[in-house]
């Protein structure tokens, strides 16, 4: 028998077939639904998955639970790659600084406390104040991290499973703003400091931020303000899409 963990090469070409692509709709559906499911939530979506990758492959193949968990450890996994294309847009676009000059340190302590205060990280264009922050959930590092993620070329999960994805889901833009936050968090001290995005320390970060969209979709919902958001989100990748399929 199998020793050890399981692993996608322990199994024949057929489940690793449905096997990957359930990983693909199960990603989909933490994306769209919730990145930090229950055990019982994640393994639910885990057989739905793996019942639409087989029905796609016409393939009469049972899951197991050794199965099921190889579809259900990727929830950490998913979430680890916003964070980690987060890292780099962040000390770009807010203009982090590498270095031990203590003018350097101040600097970077000061942005990281800056663009933690009243969410400013997630606006176009920084004012001295909340009031003076235009462009809410414009700032140009959300799309980056998400194209990255998701968009970065046609065989992408973004556009191969754009029924997920179009328009951008909210929990999908939540988690992209919890993995920024993540990656400002890290300059707290004024040189990076790696620190990992579990579950425990981002969860709440997560549900703030979901509920603040919410609250924002209810409050601009004359004007279907999120929804234009999430659209323009879905539609800049395709734009991102376009030029990088004829670029390479």
């Amino acid at each position: 028998g199998m020793r050890g963990r399981p692993k996608a090469a322990d199994y024949d070409m057929e489940t690793r077939a449905i096997l990957q692509m359930a990983i693909q709709v199960y990603c989909s559906t933490l994306l769209t639904q919730n990145p930090y499911p229950s055990a019982v939530q994640g393994e639910q979506w885990a057989v739905s998955a793996w019942k639409i990758a087989r029905m796609h492959h016409t393939l009469d193949k049972d899951h197991t639970t050794c199965l099921m968990k190889l579809v259900t450890t990727r929830t950490s996994h998913i979430r680890s790659q916003f964070k980690s294309r987060a890292r780099s847009i962040v000390k770009t676009t807010y203009g982090f600084e590498s270095g031990q000059d203590e003018a350097v340190l101040l600097k970077n302590q000061a942005l990281s406390a800056e663009l933690k205060t009243e969410l400013a990280f997630i606006y176009h264009t920084r004012g001295s104040c909340i009031n003076e922050h235009t462009g809410i959930y414009a700032n140009p590092a959300i799309q980056q991290v998400i194209n990255e993620v998701l968009f970065k070329n046609g065989n992408d999960d973004g556009p191969r499973w754009s029924k997920y994805y179009s328009p951008f889901p909210r929990s999908a833009f939540a988690l992209t703003l919890t993995a920024i936050e993540c990656a400002i968090d890290e300059w707290a001290t004024g040189v990076r400091q790696t620190i990992a995005f579990t579950e425990e320390e981002y969860v709440n970060a997560y549900v703030g931020h979901d509920e603040a969209l919410d609250e924002f979709d209810k409050a601009t919902s004359g004007y279907k303000l999120l929804s234009m958001i999430l659209k323009c989100v879905f539609d800049n990748r395709q734009y991102v899409l376009v030029i990088t399929t004829i670029l390479y």
